[in-house]
């Protein structure tokens, strides 16, 4: 059974409010997206952008943006080493 952020309706309001956190949350636990991850994911990014580039400040966009992909490259790492090691 998949985990209750996973349904639409639940993720939809996740993204809409917090699209850094869906963002993260459908990166770092892709496999448990098993349906509609090409839509959840285009959603998610355009909401993410939408929230970094329209309406936080200029001055901030130095500091989320390398944490954002810093999380994401660091869970592309993490699931290259899990690969390897079986």
């Amino acid at each position: 059974m998949s985990p209750w952020y996973t349904r639409n309706m639940p993720f939809f309001f996740l993204t809409f409010f917090f699209p850094p956190l869906a963002l993260l949350l459908l990166v770092w636990r892709w496999d448990k997206f098993t349906t509609d991850r090409g839509i959840k994911l285009f959603f998610t990014v355009g909401m993410t952008l939408f929230i970094v580039f329209g309406l936080l400040p200029r001055w901030s966009l130095p500091i989320v943006l390398p944490i954002i992909f810093g999380l994401i490259v660091l869970k592309l790492i993490l699931n290259g080493i899990k690969r390897k090691t079986g």
